[in-house]
């Protein structure tokens, strides 16, 4: 039949008596009828669907079922020129060993723009569980690029149980087109978790702010920065909870001052204290960014220095970093080993090439990177001025260049820490589906004679225009020099992740790519490890201490705003390698999509920043 769209209507069921009978039809890519049996009074079930046809065939599969019977199947095509819809969906329909702590991703079709997070709501987007209907409650989100709906639990699911997840028409892009509704079902696994790890949770130390990053500083005393530009300073009680907050509204001042756009508005991500500072004396670094998530002016990045008497004192240090038109920004900070600060700088697109979604802006020399800053080498008149292009002059490879270049590819990090093996691991954010990846001109630019590992030489890749496919998210080993996989052609980075190089599966393959497309030669596929899809892999620590007999001591904790709304872990191996990534472990799960954590170092609690319920929560050790 010709491709298209169309609404699907089929009948299951027997019309005599029937004891072996657990009916499924399956509509395409999605579920129409899972698990029915008839009885007496009610012997068949009807389901109707909007799918996609796009293979000249429809689809009807009674996978799933046993002794399945199709009654009737009306088709009638639908006029949906404009309408988004959903793409796939994480775990996919029929999908079984679903972990019970997980969530459900869906990557859409947008061809009017972001969906509308207002749409999304608990009548909109729904999971219930198959036997008895019950919904499950859960949070309801979208990413900050609205290319993604993503439905988390609020409590774990029951285990080998089946499920069906609900998008409705309910759900609007933000043009106010209505969704193709869609309906999958999936059964969860057996549950598990992190053993006799456990941690308590005390929900809401402090509230009332849109919290984003966490530190603790010298004086012992908890740093909570916001989205809109406050610091919070909190004691520290000895049970581990807050007292009042001393409000620090130096960024925000200084942004009036300076007349910067949207004022008194900033967005604070990065928090870093100086290594020379004291309790009586702290220093702290901070990221200043232009506060909001929507037409975000670019090269509107900052790096500034607090200081004096309630970090009162503002000092400007990098100015005119890239920023994307949406939430890919100067994000977080990091003290090295070495005393250089290391910085995450997000990416301007999707896949590499500019899109619609992202406001057609191509990637910087500094965007989708890590960076860091000499400060030995900075200019005694600051602030330093690091414009690459669109009149910028500035020079990350120059010889004493105070910021520099330390690894490309990163597409958006939040967050990045040193352990104390020597290693820099840095959480990323990988693409929802339908970004554009870059292909290699005929003539490659000049400076790619220059590239710093030498002359580039190939791959030759075509561009991928809406890629299918999702990306994963990452946690990267990050060595200074190394690519991971977001292109940049300013600096004749081409490749997608790992590119597609065998007809089997490769890692971090991308399948728009002809087989035998080989990954960038610079690529870190050693250093680069599966932090889950849709996972939004964003705040991270390394855990220190004694707690559950040092079963935590040396991993690393990631926290996952999307998928999950929880906090995973990595085993960290003698050589640096990461292996077991492990979730649902009790008290690291439920939370409302928590971007950060800090350890205290003297008590040894956590606390979490949960952006969806505006508040700080503790964690305490439980053994």
């Amino acid at each position: 039949m010709p491709n298209g769209v169309y609404s699907v209507t089929v009948a299951v069921g027997d019309a005599g008596t029937a004891a072996d009978s657990s009916h499924y039809v399956n509509i395409e890519d999605q579920n129409g009828v899972a698990a029915f049996k008839p009885s007496a009074s009610v012997k068949h079930a009807v389901a109707t669907r909007v799918v996609t046809v796009a293979d000249g065939r429809l689809t009807l599969s009674p996978r799933g079922g046993g002794n399945s019977k199709f009654n009737y199947v009306d088709v009638d095509a639908v006029d949906v020129a404009a309408r988004p819809s959903v793409r796939t969906v994480t775990p996919g329909n029929l999908a079984t060993g679903v972990s019970v702590t997980g969530s459900v991703v869906a990557d859409l079709r947008l061809p009017g723009g972001a969906v509308d997070p207002a749409s999304l709501s608990a009548a909109s987007v729904r999971l219930v569980r198959v036997s008895d209907g019950a919904v499950v409650p859960a949070n309801v989100i979208t990413s900050g690029g609205g290319d993604v709906v993503n439905l988390s639990p609020t409590v774990a699911l029951a285990p080998q149980t089946l499920y069906r997840f609900q998008v409705t028409d309910g759900v609007r892009d933000v043009a106010g087109n209505r969704f193709q509704p869609w309906s999958s079902v999936f059964t969860t696994g057996s549950g598990g978790g992190g053993g006799t790890i456990a941690f308590q949770q005390v929900f809401g130390v402090a509230s009332g702010a849109a919290f984003t990053s966490v530190a603790v500083g010298p004086d012992g005393r908890l740093y909570a920065a916001t989205f809109t530009g406050q610091i919070h300073r909190f004691p520290v009680n000895a049970d581990g909870t807050l007292g009042t907050a001393t409000v620090i509204d130096t960024v925000r001042a200084h942004a009036v001052s300076a007349g910067l756009p949207g004022a008194p508005n900033r967005t604070v991500i990065g928090l870093a204290f100086d290594p020379k500072s004291t309790a009586a004396a702290p220093v702290l670094w901070v990221t200043d960014n232009y506060g909001g998530t929507s037409n975000a002016p670019d090269w509107s990045g900052k790096i500034a220095r607090l200081s004096g008497p309630n970090l009162g004192v503002y000092q400007e240090v990098v100015a005119d970093l890239p920023r994307s038109i949406k939430d890919h920004e100067t994000n977080s900070l990091a003290f090295g080993p070495d005393g250089d600060l290391y910085l995450t700088q997000g990416s301007m697109n999707a896949m590499g090439a500019p899109d619609s979604t992202w406001g057609n802006r191509a990637e910087h020399l500094l965007s989708a990177a890590v960076l860091r800053l000499r400060v030995g080498r900075l200019p005694a008149a600051l602030p330093l001025n690091v414009r690459t292009e669109a009149g910028g002059s500035y020079n990350p490879y120059a010889a004493t260049a105070p910021l520099t270049i330390h690894a490309t590819g990163v597409r958006n990090a939040y967050d990045l820490v040193w352990h104390r093996n020597g290693h820099l691991y840095v959480p990323t954010n990988g693409s929802a589906a339908g970004g554009n990846a870059p292909g290699t001109p005929a003539v490659l630019p000049g400076a790619c004679a220059s590239r710093p590992d030498g002359a580039y030489t190939g791959p030759v890749v075509p561009g991928v225009s809406g890629n299918p496919q999702a990306e994963t998210d990452y946690v990267f080993d990050v060595k200074a020099g190394k690519y991971y996989g977001h292109p940049a052609p300013v600096r004749c980075e081409w490749v997608l992740a790992g590119g597609n190089p065998t007809g089997g599966t490769d890692p971090f393959q991308v399948g728009a790519y002809p087989v035998g497309t080989l990954p960038d030669r610079n690529f870190d596929l050693a250093g680069t490890y599966d932090a889950g899809l849709h996972a939004s892999a964003d705040g991270v620590i390394e855990y220190r201490g004694t707690a559950f007999g040092g079963r935590l001591d040396g991993k690393l904790l990631v926290v996952r705003y999307s998928s999950g709304q929880d906090i995973q872990t990595f085993d960290v191996g003698a050589s640096g390698g990461l292996s077991n990534r492990t979730t649902g472990i009790a008290g690291l799960t439920g939370f409302s999509q928590p971007l950060d954590l800090v350890q205290h170092p003297g008590s040894g609690h956590l606390y979490v920043t949960e952006l969806g319920a505006g508040r700080i929560t503790l964690l305490r050790a439980l053994g």
